[in-house]
């Protein structure tokens, strides 16, 4: 962790790197769509780059899919957490 920073600052920062960086490659994207409507030499390079894009990208959203659902079940694993052991915490400290 960067000095004099709180976690939740570096989380923050890193998620707005995450953020520019898709924009950056949305606009590569579209550029390469462009690269696509034309003409032009090296189309079989350009096609094997798209699928190795398109298989990361799948990639992606399984795990972005994922990590969604672990968000999704948290609230009530803490509750479950909670529930078993907060009564064993609280006689700990009495």
């Amino acid at each position: 962790m960067k000095s004099g920073k709180s976690e939740l600052e570096v989380l923050v920062e890193s998620l707005r790197t995450i953020s520019e960086t898709q924009e950056l490659h949305g606009k590569m994207l579209v550029a390469l769509v462009h690269a696509l409507d034309g003409p032009g030499t090296g189309e079989s390079e350009l096609v094997t780059v798209l699928n190795d894009i398109s298989v990361a990208l799948k990639y992606q959203c399984q795990s972005v899919e994922a990590f969604n659902e672990r968000l999704k079940n948290l609230p009530a694993l803490m509750v479950h957490t909670l529930e078993a052991e907060l009564p064993r915490i609280l006689s700990e400290e009495l």
